[in-house]
């Protein structure tokens, strides 16, 4: 696993814990677990993720009923944890409305690899 890869999966986790409580996130990972994935799979496979947190935010009791339908609770996780890890990684987040999680992991991933690429040149060059 790199390094962008871990920094996704902890702001995933914190964000998620953050949102909903250690023990629904727990929960969710047991699941998820059952079903042969792995957190450490999230990188490789985000899409599954998040259809899978929507599934379970659908099945339950919504808390949120009345104020956010879970599409729009996890549309909302997910700009979240985009916007972290962006911002974590210097990278300007500037989407409107709904985003495609999976497509923005791979723009940030490759807006870090060409800033570490120029940061590599910058110091060749000296």
């Amino acid at each position: 696993m790199d390094e962008f890869e871990e920094m996704l999966l902890k702001v995933i986790d914190g964000t998620l814990r953050y949102s909903l409580g250690d023990r629904t996130v727990e929960i969710f990972y047991k699941y998820l677990r059952e079903k042969g994935f792995s957190f450490s799979d999230i990188p490789h496979n985000p899409d599954f993720f998040f259809n899978e947190l929507r599934k379970v935010l659908e099945s339950e009791e919504n808390r949120f009923r009345g104020s956010v339908s879970e599409l729009g609770t996890v549309s909302i996780l997910e700009r979240t944890i985009i916007a972290i890890l962006c911002r974590k990684l210097g990278v300007k987040f500037d989407a409107k409305g709904p985003i495609v999680f999976s497509e923005w992991v791979k723009r940030v991933r490759e807006a870090q690899r060409i800033e570490t690429f120029k940061v590599g040149s910058e110091e060749i060059r000296r």
